[in-house]
């Protein structure tokens, strides 16, 4: 398995397709291996390819899965995850704290009969549930510093900074910012980074009718990127209706004001 990999940057529901096999048609996950565990950010249908992967393993090293909220599309991925099923896995969930619902009831409501003939708590697996940190308060997992921190978006959500002996990725996947009133302090989250996921979702010509859905365009993720003094910007959060012609001019226009963009697609390392 790769360090970091991209593993699904669709957004709301997923999707197929001729149109759609440049960037994929799976929801938001993300993965990150070291030789102390499994790092994974998000549960979407992109899950699936870690499950395809860690199946040709003898042995399931540790996983953490990070949360960075409950929304379907971020979650649905994770009945069909595989470890859940092997008496052999050790998996466990980090999320905010401070949500305003009971996070870890909400993931047993998610999984549970009739919506799933498995219920979350049934699994074979041996399962862990633990609060993240304070935001202020970066913590080691598997040799990764994590840190994170809450951005605007319905419900309340985590952006999420990793940094390792390999590089460093702020993972701002549901975020709701206009391009000339960034955060200073979300600025400084993501100074320096080696590489930016940045939630995409909206055009600007899009985002006025949308004000309060909690999603951000490409100007934003350039701006941002531009004042963090990134390496690179991934746009990510496509939405459903946009086939691989539409995102893709959705890059280059992000590549006029910021050259090192790319368009987030299933299965992507980052080097």
């Amino acid at each position: 398995m790769h360090g970091f990999v991209i593993r699904g940057s669709r957004g709301t529901l997923p999707t197929c397709g001729a149109s759609f096999l440049r960037y994929g048609g799976d929801t938001t996950c993300f993965s990150l291996e070291t030789p102390g565990g499994l790092l994974i950010i998000d549960a979407g249908t992109g899950l699936r390819h870690v499950t395809q992967e860690l199946a040709d393993r003898t042995d399931i090293p540790p996983i953490t899965v990070l949360l960075t909220h409950l929304h379907m599309d971020h979650l649905v991925g994770l009945p069909s995850f595989g470890p859940l099923y092997s008496t052999h896995a050790q998996i466990r969930f980090m999320a905010d704290p401070n949500r305003a619902d009971d996070w870890q009831q909400a993931l047993l409501a998610f999984m549970r009969k009739p919506y799933w003939p498995v219920g979350l708590t049934d699994a074979d697996a041996s399962l862990g549930f633990e609060s993240l940190p304070a935001p202020d308060t970066p913590t080691d997992i598997y040799g990764v510093r994590v840190s994170w921190c809450a951005v605007p978006h319905p419900q309340q959500c985590a952006a999420f900074r990793l940094e390792w002996s390999g590089g460093s990725v702020v993972v701002a996947t549901d975020v709701e910012f206009d391009a000339g009133q960034i955060p200073d302090s979300f600025v400084a989250f993501c100074k320096d980074a080696g590489h930016l996921l940045f939630d995409a979702h909206f055009k600007p010509s899009e985002i006025g009718q949308y004000s309060g859905w909690g999603h951000s365009t490409w100007e934003a993720g350039v701006a941002l990127a531009k004042a963090a003094g990134v390496g690179e910007l991934l746009l990510t959060h496509h939405s459903p209706k946009r086939c691989d012609d539409d995102v893709e001019g959705m890059v280059e226009a992000a590549r006029r004001a910021f050259p090192r963009t790319r368009g987030a697609s299933a299965n992507m390392p980052l080097d």
